[in-house]
């Protein structure tokens, strides 16, 4: 299935969070499109991308809107906000035409809606569940007369939302706080078993809105009106917002809903519409409809009920030959409460002014980065680059060790071990970034590879929990197996055939399972070609560096084939290219391949060993002894990913390094 690009519109909302959690739950190739006025709203940084758009009652609002959908090949698009439901669909040809769908109704269904008293003697006339209702105080005084209704009554704005602006009127003295926007309805009483009965009562004796044994009902349809799903659950709110729901299914009030549902098609339903009411001792009586997702719409989906990802699905005619009806967990229940994110001011410029003008000074602090594997081959040579290229970093290393590390690592670097991190000494909270280079090399045995994989989950689970601002991960290019001739890319399917390359690739997969949650934080996986040079923690393993071993000791070369393609990657460019990436500040891909720019047959690698040790080794009489075998391994990669984003680009040749090889004292 071809990338989805959709946009959730005021998505600091309740209910565009609520859009995006579905989204997070959705299987679909989903790349989301935060947008929103407030560059401080919760919802943008759980999106892929974050756009800045106007106020939504800016003249040329729609317009902006269009045009940002355009500049970013934007296919469908979601109001997050009652205000945006009539503006966008009173413009939906204007989206059309454009190619971008939107899910919303009808504008004549949402007029509809939004005038509760009009709605509800519309729709009593189909089904009789909804409460009386009188669109202002004189037709109520009238309904009054006419013994229609009693005081006790509520009073709430005709297009209000949540609990803003609603009264408990017991007498006609109490009609004097309500104004001409203010619509009177009946008051839906539990009925006389509800468990909540008493606590209603007393509430509604104190002229407090009870919101309690409230049932909500959330009705989805397709783009042509047809019936998705229906989803009803039990909740109790607090300041309009529900906090605990639990599912509830009564044959007899479904069957009530089911009338509705084809004139609410002809009415102009498309998508979702939620309908709350009570049980009362008269059966289901509804208060409240509005034809949009809610804030629950992102729990509902927890339980199974992924009505976003169904309406994406009907506007493009995604498996439409397919059972799309939505179903439900009905031994699910759901709680809710705040959630709070941390986000590096760096994310969002717009942020990082309002960071100057609170602190009426220069936001430029140093970058706090922390690494695992710091006393490795790569980690040694990182830090001393990092530190020598710029003294804006803080570095610290999370090492098995701190005494050998401080034999090995700057005095500048802090130092945490695994102690540390359990008593709770070292936070990743205190950091920005986090470079895991840490792993067991490909020599060392079953059991060590595997205490690296659990350490990896266990860190990585630790950073996304404590919103760190970005995520290197140090792969390898052994992901890749031998099933695919190279040069790979890094849309060839990996195919790890040894313990260690499906480790790498495990750790890959971890990496981006918990971070898909957690959209604001970078994470790159960087599948690492094998990497040599005459620099500290060299370990004496790799063929290049054996070779220019032999070469110092006056020995033949042996060589097993000689055709097969190799590739080895200078440290220092390994280096450069890291921190590439780390001060890349656009999106990273989730997977990058780092390595030279071409590949060398081993019999040409031996070739230029031996040449280059003559200019070290004058009378030097070593020699390729060639073994010949069939079937050998090839490697290599295609960089090309890599360098555009980063603008990195390897400086250093075979010759260069291996001459590095030679003037390294080993």
């Amino acid at each position: 299935m071809k990338n989805i690009n959709l946009a959730i519109s005021c998505c600091g909302s309740g209910i565009g969070q609520s859009i995006i959690d579905s989204c997070k739950l959705s299987n679909l190739p989903l790349t989301t499109f935060g947008l929103d006025n407030s560059p401080f709203a919760y919802g943008l940084y759980e999106c892929d991308y974050i756009i800045k758009t106007p106020k939504v009652n800016n003249e040329n609002y729609i317009e902006n809107i269009i045009s940002i959908c355009l500049d970013n090949d934007i296919q469908i698009i979601i109001p997050g906000i009652d205000e945006e439901l009539k503006l966008f669909s009173k413009n939906l040809k204007k989206f059309n035409e454009k190619g971008i769908e939107v899910i919303v109704s009808d504008e004549s269904f949402l007029d509809l809606v939004r005038d509760k008293a009009l709605a509800t003697d519309k729709l009593n006339n189909i089904s009789d569940i909804f409460v009386k209702s009188f669109a202002n105080k004189e037709e109520f005084l009238e309904g009054l007369d006419k013994k229609q209704i009693d005081f006790p009554v509520i009073a709430k704005p005709s297009a209000g939302s949540a609990s803003a602006g609603v009264y408990i009127l017991f007498d006609r003295s109490d009609l004097q706080k309500l104004n001409e926007d203010h619509i009177i309805q009946e008051i839906a009483k539990p009925h006389r078993g509800d468990a909540n009965i008493a606590v209603f009562e007393q509430l509604i004796s104190k002229k407090i809105n009870p919101q309690v044994s409230e049932i909500s009902i959330q009705l989805v349809t397709n783009k042509k009106g047809d019936l998705l799903g229906r989803m009803a659950s039990f909740n109790r709110l607090k300041n309009g917002v529900p906090i605990e729901i639990i599912p509830y299914d009564d044959c007899d009030f479904r069957d009530q809903i089911d009338k509705l549902i084809p004139s609410l098609r002809e009415l102009g339903l498309k998508g979702p519409v939620n309908l709350q009411g009570r049980i009362t001792d008269e059966g289901l009586k509804i208060f409240e409809l509005n034809a949009r997702f809610t804030g629950i719409t992102g729990l509902r989906a927890l339980m199974g009920f992924n009505e976003v990802e169904a309406c994406i699905k009907s506007w493009l005619g995604l498996n439409e030959e397919e059972d799309n009806i939505l179903k439900i967990n009905n031994d699910l229940f759901g709680v809710r409460q705040i959630s709070s994110k941390t986000v590096h001011k760096d994310r969002n410029p717009l942020v990082k002014s309002v960071f100057s003008k609170v602190n009426n000074s220069n936001t430029k602090t140093n970058k706090k980065i922390v690494l695992t594997g710091a006393t490795g081959f790569v980690g040694r040579n990182l830090i001393d680059a990092l530190l020598s290229q710029n003294s804006d970093y803080t570095i610290a290393a999370l090492v098995r060790n701190k005494e050998t590390a401080k034999l090995l690592l700057p005095k500048s670097v802090e130092l945490y071990d695994s102690v540390d991190f359990e008593k709770g000494s070292f936070s990743f909270g205190n950091f920005d970034s986090l470079l895991h280079l840490g792993f067991a090399r490909p020599h060392k045995t079953n059991e060590e590879i595997a205490e690296s994989l659990a350490f990896t989950a266990k860190i990585f689970r630790s950073a996304v929990d404590h919103n760190l601002s970005e995520i290197i991960n140090l792969s390898s290019q052994s992901v890749y197996g031998q099933s695919s001739m190279p040069p790979w890319n890094e849309e060839t399917v990996p195919a790890p055939n040894t313990p260690y390359s499906s480790a790498k690739y495990c750790t890959e997969l971890l990496l981006n399972e918990l971070a898909h949650q957690k959209k604001h934080i970078k994470t790159s996986s960087i599948r690492l070609a094998s990497t040599t040079g005459g620099a500290n923690g060299l370990i004496d393993i790799d063929i290049m560096s054996r070779f220019v071993k032999k070469i110092k000791n006056q020995e033949n070369l042996t060589v097993i084939g000689g055709m097969q393609k190799v590739e080895r990657l200078d440290i220092r460019d390994a280096v450069s290219g890291i921190i590439s990436l780390l001060n890349t500040t656009g999106k990273w891909r989730p997977v990058y391949n780092l390595g030279p720019s071409n590949q060398i047959n081993l019999i040409e690698l031996a070739e230029q060993v031996i040449k280059t040790g003559k200019t070290y080794y004058k009378n030097n009489r070593s020699k390729i002894d060639l073994l010949e075998k069939e079937n050998l391994l090839n490697f290599g990669m295609d960089i090309n990913s890599f360098k555009k984003d980063t603008g990195w680009e390897p400086k250093y040749s075979i010759e260069d390094t291996i001459h590095s090889l030679f003037n390294y004292d080993y």
